[in-house]
């Protein structure tokens, strides 16, 4: 009887642990779909970088509202190398500090993409950032989630929900994609 048992916990582990990436799975597959962003003043001058990550094959991206306020011109550069302008806005909200964009690329051109978590995040749960801090391409930090549904207010008194993360975030790293042990 209890060597059955041991085989059942056995298989319901290997079953469990198979779910789930090894990190180096999760790095290849999420810096494949993540760009650095870098953002442009009527002149021409730099203004700053960020990050950012495709959400389709077509090549929508999103990225923290704040990498592009103020720009007006903004290039994407993929982990493979190649540069891409950002042609259009489809969605913004300042509050919530996000931007959904278009790029141009080629009509038939198809770029690798993450995928929204369906099931909710808990606390404790592993987490990694994968972006570019200080212009670093790709550079990768991991974390726990601290807590879900914290209560924030913002340097501008606005309230709102967020999860929170102990995984390294700097400079650069906004907009950057926070994956999870799935990719």
């Amino acid at each position: 009887m209890n060597k059955n048992i041991f085989l059942i916990l056995g298989v319901i582990l290997a079953f469990f642990s198979s779910c789930q990436k090894n990190l180096k799975d999760i790095i290849h597959d999420t810096e494949s779909a993540t760009f650095i962003i870098y953002t442009y003043d009527e002149y021409g001058a730099p203004l700053g970088s960020g990050s950012g990550f495709f959400i389709d094959s077509d090549g929508t991206g999103i990225t923290n509202y704040h990498v592009l306020d103020g720009a007006v011109k903004a290039m994407l550069k993929t982990s493979d190398g190649k540069e891409y302008e950002i042609d259009k806005v489809l969605a913004s909200d300042k509050k919530w500090d996000i931007i959904k964009f278009s790029i141009i690329a080629l009509s038939n051109q198809k770029f690798p993409y993450l995928e929204f978590a369906t099931k909710g995040t808990e606390q404790g749960d592993r987490v990694y950032n994968i972006s570019s801090p200080l212009g670093l391409d790709n550079s990768v930090t991991a974390g726990i989630i601290s807590a879900v549904n914290r209560d924030v207010t913002d340097s501008d008194g606005n309230k709102y929900t967020a999860i929170q993360t102990d995984a390294a975030i700097n400079a650069g790293n906004s907009g950057g994609p926070l994956v999870n042990t799935k990719g």
